[in-house]
């Protein structure tokens, strides 16, 4: 009899999980307030380039030059971030 969801084994390391959270706030927290405002709301918010501007009155070039320097940083703490995401 098969259970319903995933099997426990194949779920991976929930710890090593918890421990990556953990690191990758850490980075977030070392950016400068603006460019970790940014990349929040890119990707754990999910907003748009031209929401994020609006939202901060900045223009979109800037948006996107701080989100740039802030991936830049996080990917140089990071190296598993520089691969493609399977987005």
């Amino acid at each position: 009899m098969q259970a319903d969801g995933p099997d426990p084994a194949a779920r991976g390391d929930e710890y090593g999980q918890v421990d990556s959270r953990d690191q990758l706030v850490r980075a977030l927290q070392q950016l400068p307030m603006r460019t970790r405002t940014v990349v929040v709301l890119r990707y754990f918010h999910d907003l748009s380039d031209t929401e994020i501007a609006a939202d901060l009155s900045i223009s979109p070039s800037t948006m996107r030059s701080q989100l740039a320097r802030g991936i830049e940083k996080l990917r140089s703490q990071f190296p598993a971030l520089s691969d493609p995401s399977p987005r």
